[in-house]
């Protein structure tokens, strides 16, 4: 079972004041995962693995829990992969779709999949 969620299904409702696609904080407990019309939340207690991918141009970090895959792609992700070294991420979203081309030296996410490890 996969969910796959892009950035043109997003809601033109944030401020602009937030553009980051993600957060972070000293101590989480989990990490909060944004998508078009869900909220997923992840407990850094079951956290395995992350991984960097880079290919063609494109990001992609994979955040992988005890029965969950968490795929982000986008591009400027290596931070996000670093912040996750730390268990320091507290919430990934999408950038919404109106706000492409503003902040373009932050990290972008334009898809996030959450899936079954034996997918």
């Amino acid at each position: 079972m996969e969910k796959s969620h892009n950035k043109t299904g997003s809601t033109t409702d944030e401020s602009a004041k937030n553009l980051t696609c993600w957060r972070t904080a000293t101590n989480p407990q989990c990490l909060r995962v944004e998508t078009t019309n869900e909220v997923h939340l992840f407990p850094y207690g079951y956290f395995q693995h992350a991984k960097f991918i880079r290919q063609n141009g494109k990001d992609a970090v994979e955040i992988q829990f005890q029965d969950r895959i968490v795929m982000v792609k986008g591009k400027g992700l290596e931070p996000l992969c670093d912040a996750l070294e730390r268990l320091a991420v507290e919430r990934i979203k999408l950038r919404p779709e109106k706000y492409d081309g503003l902040g373009k030296n932050e990290g972008i996410i334009e898809e996030i999949q959450i899936k079954c490890p034996d997918q």
